[in-house]
């Protein structure tokens, strides 16, 4: 009988329906086998991811191939000289056996160029963590993945007017992003334009923050966001609570925001789990307030 051997390519159109079969297996198997409930309600969830990385950066999407199966797959996002990783996901029945190391050195290997790699690791998983550990990543801080349906409005301060982001906003919306958070990714901006509305706010006619929305069929995902003050951070949330009524809402909240952490409780919203941000290569905490992104991953 043949040996049948491993193999990482990159991603082809023909791979999106498997690769996104298998990132909600994988999500779905440790989670549940960890008390957590599935992340992923349907298959098509995970398909749709797969198709939407493919779409927009191609050359970074990565699939395992055993015996002519997808078994796994990762993502890398390149930003100028920071890089987001994730998903990287095996299918529940080939893992343990060192395909999630290969795809994330076949991962490493592309964004080789870049000075800093970030990720985002769920801190009740004990396999990936010592796995990152050892391939160079650094726990750099907590992440709390908030989530929530019915919320209570705060109330708006005076003085921050919230308005769509426009198409003419996207080079000052990058500009302000790469100011507070040190990231260079203006293709996300304009990505997440297509789907409007995507919601700016304003302090004395000046642009203080942003905040993207990414709409599914489970809900609304609360982020990239960054902005100068937590109050501004939280105006923008609340008009997002309003715009979105009546949907489930997600984000990931950096747990150094303390303040707005509390807040976002007594709105509504609940801890589902916790998460490690791991980086490789140099960070600097972001200025001002921030919401890390689903998509594009880690970033």
């Amino acid at each position: 009988m043949a040996e049948i051997t491993l193999m990482i390519r990159r991603m082809e159109e023909r791979d999106v329906t498997r690769a996104g079969e298998v990132i909600v297996a994988a999500f779905n198997d440790v989670y549940t086998r960890h008390g957590f409930p599935p992340p992923f309600p349907t298959p098509e969830a995970g398909i749709g991811m797969s198709r939407g990385y493919l779409q927009i950066e191609s050359q970074e999407c990565f699939v395992a191939v055993e015996g002519g199966q997808v078994v796994g797959s990762g993502f890398i996002h390149l930003r100028g000289e920071t890089a987001g990783i994730g998903p990287i996901t095996v299918d529940p029945g080939c893992q343990s056996k060192g395909v999630g190391k290969e795809i994330m050195m076949a991962v490493i290997r592309a964004g080789r160029h870049c000075s800093s790699l970030r990720l985002v690791q769920d801190a009740f998983n004990v396999v990936s963590f010592p796995l990152y550990s050892k391939l160079g990543f650094t726990a750099c801080g907590m992440v709390l993945s908030l989530a929530g349906q019915e919320f209570r409005s705060p109330g708006r301060p005076r003085g921050i007017a919230i308005r769509a982001m426009a198409a003419d906003d996207a080079a000052r919306v990058a500009t302000l992003d790469t100011r507070l958070t040190g990231l260079t990714r203006p293709q996300d901006i304009r990505y997440f334009l297509t789907q409007p509305p995507q919601l700016i706010a304003l302090v004395e006619g000046k642009l203080a923050g942003y905040l993207c929305l990414l709409r599914s069929g489970g809900g609304t995902f609360l982020g990239p966001a960054a902005a100068t003050e937590p109050t501004v951070l939280r105006t923008l949330i609340t008009h997002a609570l309003e715009l979105e009524q009546g949907r489930a809402l997600r984000m990931r909240l950096p747990a150094r925001h303390t303040e707005l952490f509390r807040d976002l409780l007594k709105m509504g919203f609940r801890v589902e789990t916790l998460q490690t941000y791991m980086v490789r290569g140099p960070w600097k905490p972001p200025k001002g307030t921030d919401l890390l992104a689903l998509f594009p991953e880690s970033l």
